[in-house]
């Protein structure tokens, strides 16, 4: 049977993104990223670390002082935008041929930086998301650790997203400090 890894994140459309910020924090999660949204660039996203198996959650909002769009369509502020699930490329893909098949109608696969991404409703109407990334942390590497260093090298880049190339970096200055000083380096194949 094919399984998502679990849920992703839930995406909460908010009124004003710093004191939805404040309020996530205060209930201990941490801001990982805050970046422009890739639907809406006059609104940001933030992607906070709720702890534990890697459990996330996205605020999307508008800029301080900024009326726009996306906080006043349908659904609407306080309701979730989207839900969604995590698995493997490989996964995603078996999974969406599984949902097409039975009729379910979505997008194509979309990249969006290091995500990709097929969208698709449930039966109720709820925006659904199949989310894997282009390229997947080592098996035991926590993502949020590789997402916040991805972060501060786009914030040392000057991007303006966190891509593809950040996480790769990231994940190979993660396994080179795991290493220490004076570890052993594998073999080169050169």
């Amino acid at each position: 049977m094919l399984q998502a890894r679990g849920v992703g994140y839930a995406a909460i459309i908010v009124r004003s993104l710093r004191d939805s910020l404040d309020f996530y924090q205060r209930l201990g999660l941490t801001p990982v990223y805050v970046e422009p949204n890739r639907d809406d660039p006059e609104s940001f996203c933030a992607l906070m670390y709720c702890g534990g198996n890697d459990s996330f959650l996205m605020l999307v909002g508008p800029a301080e002082g900024a009326r726009v769009s996306i906080a006043e369509a349908q659904p609407g502020v306080g309701s979730m935008q989207y839900l969604s699930f995590n698995l493997d490329r490989e996964t995603m893909t078996r999974i969406w041929h599984e949902m097409s098949t039975a009729g379910v109608a979505g997008s194509e696969e979309i990249v969006r930086g290091y995500e990709r991404l097929v969208f698709m409703e449930d039966p109720n109407g709820v925006l659904i998301t199949l989310t894997a990334w282009s390229t997947e942390p080592p098996v035991g590497m926590p993502r949020a650790l590789v997402l916040a260093r991805a972060a501060a090298i786009r914030e040392r880049d000057g991007s303006a997203y966190v891509e593809d190339t950040h996480i790769q970096q990231a994940i190979a200055e993660l396994i080179r400090d795991s290493r220490g000083p004076g570890s052993p380096r594998p073999p080169s194949d050169n």
